[in-house]
């Protein structure tokens, strides 16, 4: 008797497993009453406290550093990621992934996902995930969102009960790592139509992380317990408590205190006052978001591409680092991250401190000496306020006359057709300029939406990145992207690598990553 071919052993021996987690789950509801040892759960809890909670609690909506702060302790990813390995794809919610051609890609699930709400993930979840209901047409609650991470997705479909396969609009160089980056998280589709509207929804998803949704008090705090059947392993901790507090005083005086564990958003010249107590630590450093400052093109002078050179060289980013940074951080090296691999462009000169250049620029431009605006939020970024005014006396050495407006919120910033000078950041979504520079200014960006910046031979080489799986022309073409947006037509400018510094028990084993997000998650399991 002749023996199954491999790929049908493997094909039965995933369906077997996905019929007992089925069973598994079946039995959940009757285990949830707790057992003597459920009852005396050891583990401890956490307490995070963090500038600000998100304002959803469905990642689809929110693309900010408070969603990335919280929301992966409730979600996974389709592909996982490797931030301590130069951003390599691993397994997570799929255990292998292939391109089948240029605009096709297939996963092979797990079969041990099991969600919060007791069910098992299947692929009609992962597709849904993806789907109209969610964020792929223009009726979509999180279509404009997804647009920059997603906006390549043509459609998603299972093929089977393990496989999904997800195909692109165009050839997609960076397609693999979409699905690693934000936005490729998997929601239930059942408890998602249960939910009746998405408002109800994004109020208590349902996802597959190791931890659930237990209470959540916007602008509060938002409280996750252990969900102790997940693929990943037992999560080390009974609960996380996230709260909202927005002074940074307050956050260290509670660290001190031992009311939260862990602390958000310490600013360089406060580390010392954090390390002084022998119960605690400071960690952390660059990260893979870069400080920028954003110029709008139809203010009387910013329209003028050598008044915008002529700010960006006016300022000492030296100067800023070693002063209000205490050299923790990097100068960013032009508009790109040191992991792009082979995509990053060691040679390439990125703007640096020349005030006589700044000067002649400002003669030729004609600048008048009228004022330009420069808007800022006082505690967005960290040490937002000491590097605004450090820029604006930058500025003014120089000749500029610069106006100050200190704003509470972003909506009084983010106007159509605004023409102002103010301060921005670039979160690196996947390790390619796609997933930087093209996603903040390139067509059908923010940027590009608010008219605030729109360059078309940038557009044009854009599209060479987005297409092209020829990683020479790719290149080339980023290259040539780079002089554009460091020298010739500026939509804005970098600085500096944004520093996050995080106060932590020193007795707890946990340290941030370069990414944004903060893992509480159990060490990834082994694929066989």
């Amino acid at each position: 008797m002749s023996r199954p071919h491999l790929s049908t052993r493997l094909t039965g021996i995933k369906s077997l497993l996905r019929t007992a987690s089925l069973i598994a789950a079946s039995l959940f509801p009757m285990t949830m009453a707790a057992t003597p040892s459920q009852a005396q759960d050891t583990r401890p809890t956490l307490t995070v406290a963090l500038q600000q909670l998100p304002g959803s609690l469905e990642p689809a909506m929110m693309s900010e550093t408070a969603a990335f702060r919280t929301l992966p302790s409730i979600y996974d990813f389709i592909i996982g990621t490797d931030y301590n390995n130069q951003f390599k794809q691993v397994p997570s919610l799929a255990i292998a992934w292939r391109s089948v051609d240029s605009r096709t890609v297939e996963v092979d699930l797990r079969a041990d996902v099991v969600m919060h709400d007791g069910s098992v993930m299947t692929a009609d979840d992962v597709a849904f995930s993806f789907g109209p209901d969610r964020l792929s047409t223009k009726t979509s609650p999180a279509y404009a969102t997804s647009r920059p991470y997603l906006g390549v997705l043509e459609k998603v479909e299972a093929v089977d009960a393990d496989t999904v396969r997800f195909t692109s609009k165009a050839p997609d160089p960076v397609f693999i790592q979409r699905l690693a980056g934000w936005m490729s998280q998997v929601v239930s589709k059942k408890a998602f139509l249960a939910a009746g509207s998405f408002a109800n929804w994004q109020l208590a998803p349902v996802s597959t992380g190791p931890y659930k949704i237990s209470a959540w008090k916007p602008r509060k705090e938002l409280v996750l317990v252990a969900h102790d059947q997940y693929w990943g392993g037992r999560p080390a901790y009974r609960s996380i408590r996230f709260v909202e507090v927005p002074e940074q005083s307050a956050r260290i005086a509670g660290l001190v205190a031992h009311d939260y564990d862990v602390i958000a958003d310490i600013d360089p010249d406060q580390v010392p006052l954090v390390e002084k107590y022998n119960d605690l630590k400071v960690v952390g450093g660059d990260t893979i978001i870069m400080r920028t400052i954003r110029f709008g093109v139809h203010q009387k002078f910013l329209a003028d591409p050598r008044i915008r050179l002529a700010l960006s060289l006016a300022i000492d980013r030296e100067a800023i680092v070693k002063g209000l940074w205490g050299g923790r951080v990097a100068v960013a090296p032009g508009f790109q991250f040191p992991y792009y691999n082979d995509m990053f462009i060691p040679e390439h000169k990125a703007p640096g401190y020349d005030p006589a250049r700044a000067r002649k620029l400002m003669v030729e431009a004609g600048y008048d000496g009228s004022p330009i605006p420069y808007y800022v939020l006082e505690h967005w970024y960290p040490v937002e306020m000491p590097t605004s005014e450090a820029i604006a006396a930058m500025w003014q050495a120089v000749g500029f006359n610069i106006d100050i407006r200190v704003q509470s919120n972003w909506d009084t910033i983010l106007v159509k057709d605004a023409g102002f000078i103010s301060n921005g950041a670039t979160l690196m979504n996947v390790p390619d300029p796609l997933g930087g520079v093209w996603r903040i200014y390139g067509k059908g960006s923010s940027v590009d939406q608010r008219n605030q910046w729109r360059n078309e031979e940038f557009n044009k080489l854009g599209q060479v990145l987005e297409t092209s799986l020829d990683s020479a022309a790719r290149r080339e073409a980023f290259k040539r992207m780079l002089d554009i947006v460091d020298w010739e037509d500026i939509p804005g400018t970098e600085l500096h690598m944004n520093g996050a510094f995080y106060g932590v028990r020193k007795d707890l084993n946990w340290a941030p990553t370069a990414a944004p997000y903060l893992d509480f998650r159990p060490a990834p399991k082994a694929v066989n």
